[in-house]
């Protein structure tokens, strides 16, 4: 009788380690596709939002005209917090955007230029959910500023 119940409880126990095996295997196949979504959608919003920000760009130069834009974004990606935010040099201007909190980037940077030279500013981080792109001019210069909206 005790053969019996010392071959269950070591069939149980092998049972229980394939199953931990298994579950690290699936999990460990399935975070970089995870990784890989997210930067997509990451890389999406960046698009859009420089989308928004030509139209903007249009409208000023052709219109001579202040521009406002609501866009409305996630909140996260995935889990993860992110941010967005545009700079510029003397080479020209990008909005670029990382996952994690501003003052500690988790990872890679994601940039896109915009084609012209414009004057661009301001941050928004993904948690306020809309974002507010306000397009001037500045003498013959155009003018984008990205904040959250209130």
């Amino acid at each position: 009788m005790s053969s019996t119940s010392n071959d269950f409880l070591y069939s149980l126990i092998t049972m229980m380690i394939v199953g931990t095996v298994l579950t690290f295997s699936f999990t460990s196949y399935v975070n970089p596709l995870k990784e890989i979504s997210e930067v997509n959608k990451l890389k999406e919003i960046l698009n859009q939002v420089t989308a928004k920000a030509e139209e903007a760009l249009a409208i000023v130069t052709e219109c001579n005209t202040a521009s406002h834009f609501v866009i409305p974004l996630p909140l996260t990606i995935g889990d993860r917090d992110y941010w967005i935010r545009f700079a510029n040099d003397s080479s020209g201007t990008w909005l670029e955007a990382a996952f994690g909190r501003l003052d500690g980037i988790e990872g890679q940077k994601y940039r896109v230029y915009l084609p012209r030279a414009v004057y661009a500013s301001g941050i928004f981080e993904g948690k306020n959910g809309l974002a507010l792109l306000n397009c001037s001019l500045n003498g013959s210069t155009p003018r984008l500023i990205l904040s959250r909206k209130e």
